[in-house]
C-alpha cells in the first residue's frame, strides 16, 4: 500500500530507528503492539523460540514465529495517541506489514460485561493526533481483512468476540467517575450511538496506519461497564477491575486471538 505521509524517520548515529531502537527492515511483517513493555515481554512467551530484539524507553520489541511458522513479533506502544504515532513511524520503517493492537478498554455501554473482547470496526476520533495529519471528516476505521482475520481466530477459539466502535480520547481521568463528575451525562450521547468502549489509541492507530500502508486491528478486553459500582464483589460486572487474575487471563485470550489472526492473515493476505 502507497504510503501517504513522510517516510522514512531520520536515524540515529547508530543507523538504527531513534525510538524503538529497530533497524531499517528488522521487524516481523506481523506485530501485535500492547501498551505496556512488561506486556510485551508476556505476549511473547507465547510466540515459538522468541527472542529479544531491542528496549528503548516505553517500547520492547520480541521476535519470533507462530505454531505454523509466521513471523510474529510484539512491539510495546506505550500509552496514548503520541506514543502509538511514534511505534507506528518507526514500524512502518521497520518493515512491518500488519499492527494489531491488544489491549484493554472501558465499557461506554451499561450492559458490557467485564472480560468481554471487543474486536474494533472503527473508532470515534476523539483524540487529536490525528487531526494534525487529516481533518475531521476522515474515518478511522480497521483493515478489513484484519478484521475478518480477528473474527475468525476468536471463532476457532470459542469466543463470542463483539465487532464495533470504539472511542478513542487523550485524557484519560475525564473518563473517570471518580476523578471527574458528571460521566453518564459526558458519555450519553456515545451510549445513544452504539458505542461499544472507550479507549486511548485506536484513533490514532487507524488513522496513522492508513497514512503509513499498514494494516491495523485491534482486540481489547473489556474492564465491565464504566458506569459500574466499583465497590461491588468481584463477582459483580466491575469484576475485571478488582480481580487481576481474571483480567490476565482474558488478555491471554486476546494475545493468542491475534497470533492466530497474524497466521490468517499469512495464508490468505499475505
Amino acid at each position: 500500500m502507497k504510503r501517504h505521509i513522510h517516510s522514512p524517520v531520520p536515524l540515529g548515529a547508530d543507523g538504527l530507528l531513534p525510538r524503538t531502537g529497530l533497524g531499517v527492515g528488522q521487524s516481523a511483517p506481523h506485530v501485535l503492539i500492547p501498551g505496556d513493555p512488561h506486556r510485551s515481554k508476556k505476549i511473547s512467551t507465547f510466540f515459538r523460540d522468541a527472542e529479544f530484539t531491542a528496549h528503548r524507553g516505553t517500547f520492547a520489541t520480541y521476535t519470533g514465529h507462530t505454531n505454523n511458522g509466521t513471523s510474529i513479533a510484539v512491539t510495546s506502544s506505550g500509552m496514548g495517541p503520541a506514543c502509538v504515532a511514534t511505534v507506528l513511524e518507526e514500524l512502518a520503517d521497520a518493515g512491518a506489514k500488519t499492527v494489531i493492537r491488544v489491549g484493554t478498554c472501558g465499557g461506554v455501554q451499561p450492559w458490557m460485561q467485564p472480560g468481554r473482547l471487543v474486536i474494533a470496526s472503527g473508532c470515534v476520533r476523539g483524540e487529536g493526533a490525528s487531526y494534525e495529519l487529516v481533518p475531521p471528516e476522515f474515518p478511522a476505521v480497521a483493515n478489513p481483512f484484519v478484521v475478518a482475520a480477528l473474527q475468525q481466530a476468536a471463532r476457532e477459539m470459542g469466543e463470542d468476540a463483539l465487532v464495533g466502535l470504539y472511542r478513542s480520547h487523550d485524557a484519560f481521568y475525564m473518563e473517570s467517575k471518580a476523578a471527574h463528575p458528571g460521566l453518564r451525562e459526558r458519555m450519553q450521547k456515545w451510549i445513544d450511538t452504539g458505542v461499544l468502549v472507550v479507549e486511548n489509541e485506536s484513533g490514532t492507530l487507524f488513522t496513522y496506519s492508513h497514512l503509513l500502508g499498514l494494516r491495523a486491528g485491534c482486540i481489547c478486553v473489556a474492564l465491565g461497564s464504566m458506569f459500574a459500582d466499583p465497590n461491588a464483589p468481584k463477582t459483580s460486572v466491575y469484576g475485571a477491575y478488582s480481580d487481576p487474575d481474571f483480567l490476565a487471563k482474558r488478555i491471554e485470550v486476546a494475545s493468542r486471538i491475534a497470533i492466530r489472526a497474524a497466521e490468517i492473515l499469512e495464508e490468505v493476505q499475505p
